[in-house]
């Protein structure tokens, strides 16, 4: 799903000059901003499909996954997961690319002649080194963030059992974002924070790449903006059908935030936004993953999706509910993530009590919810 904002920041041009060289807008500090940013994360697109989960047809390349189910009520609802059935203990290795995105802002500058550039590229250890492709120790052992999820929804399963994101670096794509289409400030920190008002601007590149064929349709794709995001969305997942319908390649775009939390009202650092896209992704690689319509719990249970989406059932928690602090011992960039703790399967399930581990129905707090969705919600 995607996760928009409910504010955006302010144009602040410069003062115009005499000068022949073009003209360009200088990033203000984040407190000139009347209202800081803040993920509003409800739904923009239209509603998922209703119908029964279904795997794409065996000649369709695209990531592995299986199909569980359950019961409410008198309905039976489907999910799809990305990668191997657990009563099969065995290991599924996601292939996985990550591509950093080079933006240029075309109308915005440091030195007043050239445009401003935010390239992902020399982040791409920092994204490598966190919890989402390193392992490091949570309630259910020391896996990677996606794979201790899986474990504490399915808690009796094997420990061979497992799914993980094998990541290699691709090439850097590089997007110009036109004159007119973004809005920079500057955090306390001096680092900067780029806010594109048009999706497209961002979108569309990373669609011509992957219909291009870029991309092989057996890999996840990462594609990541550093200190910059859409104006509605600090990440979403989807696939993309392609070469007539024989590929559908599943992706998401994450955008890492740091050294810019005073832009934000809730913070979403480094790798919060990540957690969030590679938890849904697990649960629900086609669109396809379904149950009865659940409602926020924490904005009066006011109906939100019938999508088994993990992130958005605590989006709109307080930031010490939402946020989780991970620390990773090894791997490329040792140190603390913040990741998004996540509704587990049972809490869409309706289950009372909780199958998973410790009773819990989130993860990776395991009190970030606690209790089931409720039955019904409020329109």
């Amino acid at each position: 799903m995607r996760l928009p904002l409910l504010a955006a920041a302010v144009l602040f041009p410069m003062a115009a000059t005499a000068q022949t060289a073009p003209v360009f807008l200088s990033p203000q500090p984040v407190s000139s901003l009347p209202v800081k940013l803040h993920p509003g994360y409800h739904h923009i697109a239209p509603p998922r499909i209703a119908a029964p989960a279904a795997l794409p047809p065996a000649a369709v390349a695209t990531l592995p996954a299986w199909q569980g189910k359950f019961v409410i009520g008198a309905t039976t609802y489907h999910y799809t997961i990305t990668g191997a059935a657990p009563a099969g203990a065995v290991a599924a290795n996601i292939p996985t690319i990550i591509v950093p995105i080079k933006l240029t802002i075309s109308d915005y500058s440091l030195d007043g002649k050239t445009p401003m550039v935010l390239d992902a590229t020399p982040i791409v250890s920092h994204v490598l080194g966190s919890p989402i492709f390193t392992a490091s120790s949570f309630a259910t052992g020391k896996r990677q963030f996606g794979d201790a999820m899986l474990h504490a929804e399915f808690p009796t399963a094997s420990a061979s059992w497992a799914t993980n994101f094998t990541a290699t670096v691709g090439a850097t794509l590089p997007i110009t974002i036109a004159k007119g289409k973004s809005k920079v400030v500057k955090a306390a920190s001096g680092a900067h924070l780029a806010t594109i008002n048009d999706d497209t601007q961002i979108d569309n590149p990373i669609l011509a790449a992957l219909d291009a064929g870029t991309y092989p349709a057996n890999s996840f794709i990462v594609f990541v903006t550093y200190n910059a995001l859409e104006h509605d969305a600090f990440g979403y997942h989807s696939d993309e059908s392609i070469a007539g319908g024989t590929k559908d390649v599943v992706y998401t775009y994450t955008s890492w935030l740091e050294g810019v939390n005073d832009a934000f009202s809730t913070p979403s650092p480094n790798a919060t936004t990540l957690s969030h896209e590679i938890a849904e992704t697990i649960h629900d690689p086609f669109g396809t993953s379904q149950t009865k319509k659940w409602g926020d719990p924490f904005s009066g249970n006011t109906c939100m999706d019938t999508a088994i989406e993990t992130g958005d059932a605590i989006e709109n928690a307080p930031a010490a509910t939402q946020l989780w602090k991970q620390n990773v011992a090894g791997g490329p960039r040792p140190g603390q993530y913040t990741l998004q703790s996540e509704a587990l399967l049972q809490w869409f399930e309706r289950q009372t009590p909780s199958s998973a581990t410790g009773g819990a129905y989130s993860f990776p707090s395991l009190s970030a919810l606690t209790q089931a969705a409720a039955k019904t919600c409020v329109p």
